[in-house]
């Protein structure tokens, strides 16, 4: 599934399809519909947070729950579905009757047995696997001697233990799954009342489909099905990691997790839920952690552009079809555009201050640039503000002993903390 959104979706479509892909789907990301996903987004936060309601000080595998939390999120926004992954578990009910068999249904249906397996194996595959550019030794060399690539991948399909098989075995699965997943949702769509279908992705990627014959065209069942795991992808291992990101920096810097709680605990009531324009006018100081903390461990430490023509870069001639490499990474520890980049300052964001006066505009570009700049941008961030607000209103951070030092990533496609974030969570309030 990994390499199948990879080859069909709206990052590496081109020219006329690229266009079509992008204005189906932006109309999710308008403000209008943003700021109606606040009360499910803070919903399902409020559910999270109640995972570490019981732990006193104890080890939170934070990474872990960000990534429930996300994968929650963007499934409800992609699928109409909770996944209920940040539910916290409960002894299952008595059950009377004879055993059941393997396989048989509770009562909900296979499109929630299909969606919650597929789900169980999507964070199989975003937390146990490598499954990018550097997740199998056939790829690696194939990276520096194309012509063995192959050969070698065959080979090592045959060995048990792989990282090509299992690869394999996984992308399979989950490109069953989700062939599944769409076909029930297509049915159940036939099925619904107009007045009754929702706006999630995949419904309005669907009605798109059927309003237009050169969607129907464009959106095949396999491009359907890598259109919307490619979403939940980008929807979920970026913003975990951005979430986690932000409490280990602010655990290790007394004087911003002040600044910060001051500014949560000035908004008002602890239940008094941020509206889209308060997270714009009313947390300037939110904002500026959460860009350093993008800036310190930027989450797309690569993004690639093929050139679509012949082209000319400060003398520099790139023929047509040339693969052009940039590093938001590399640019964001510039010391020439943020002075002392060791350092985690996040007043540096700081619209009045002359740091952020004088920088250039597109030294900071975690979300990319241009008409490619990632269209979920916004909300990854209306999320992660709306955890952040909710998380430190109840508690302050610190690192677990057991957390390494220093950190320890996973390069790939995107950065991922390689033995996670262990957080300890401190209730501020007694009761």
């Amino acid at each position: 599934m990994h390499q199948r959104a990879r080859v069909l979706c709206v990052v590496s479509a081109r020219d006329s399809r690229w266009s079509a892909l992008r204005n189906i789907i932006v109309s999710i990301y308008q403000p209008s519909h943003l700021a109606g996903l606040i009360p499910s987004m803070q919903s399902h936060i409020e559910r999270a947070a109640t995972n570490l309601d019981d732990g006193g000080e104890a080890e939170v595998a934070f990474s872990k729950l960000a990534l429930s939390l996300a994968t929650d999120v963007i499934g409800q926004a992609a699928f109409g579905a909770d996944f209920g992954l940040t539910t916290k578990p409960a002894a299952p009910p008595p059950h009377h009757g004879p055993p059941r068999q393997h396989g048989e249904e509770d009562g909900d249906g296979s499109h929630s047995t299909r969606s919650s397996e597929f789900i169980k194996m999507h964070i199989h595959s975003t937390t146990s696997l490598k499954m990018d550019l550097s997740g199998s030794l056939s790829t690696i060399v194939g990276t520096l001697l194309p012509v063995l690539q192959w050969p070698l991948r065959q080979l090592l399909l045959r060995v048990p233990g792989a990282a090509d098989r299992e690869i394999q075995r996984v992308n399979g699965a989950l490109c069953r799954m989700m062939d599944g997943i769409v076909a029930d949702r297509v049915a159940a769509r036939e099925r619904a009342p107009q007045a009754q279908r929702q706006k999630d992705f995949l419904s309005v990627v669907l009605a798109a489909r059927d309003s237009d014959a050169a969607a129907r065209k464009l959106l095949t069942p396999d491009y359907l099905s890598a259109l919307t795991y490619e979403h939940l992808l980008a929807g979920s291992a970026t913003t975990a990691f951005t979430l986690s990101s932000v409490l280990y920096l602010v655990a290790q810097h007394p004087r911003v997790e002040e600044k910060l709680l001051r500014e949560v605990d000035a908004f008002g009531p602890p239940d008094r839920v941020p509206t889209a324009e308060d997270l714009q006018s009313r947390f300037p100081y939110t904002d500026q952690v959460l860009k350093e903390s993008m800036r310190f461990f930027m989450v797309s430490p690569l993004v690639a552009r093929e050139t679509s023509e012949q082209v000319d870069i400060a003398g520099y001639v790139l023929p047509k079809s040339t693969w052009v490499w940039m590093a938001p990474g590399v640019l964001a520890k510039d010391p020439v555009n943020f002075p002392e980049p060791e350092l985690f300052r996040p007043e540096r964001f700081d619209p009045a201050g002359d740091e952020q006066k004088r920088r250039h505009p597109y030294a900071f570009i975690p979300f990319g640039i241009g008409p490619r700049i990632c269209i979920g941008q916004r909300f990854s961030i209306q999320e992660i503000k709306l955890a952040l607000i909710h998380l430190y209103r109840q508690y302050v951070f610190r690192h677990s002993p057991s957390m390494e030092s220093p950190l320890e990533f996973q390069f790939g496609v995107v950065l991922n903390f390689k033995h996670g974030v262990k957080l300890q969570s401190i209730k501020r309030h007694k009761c």
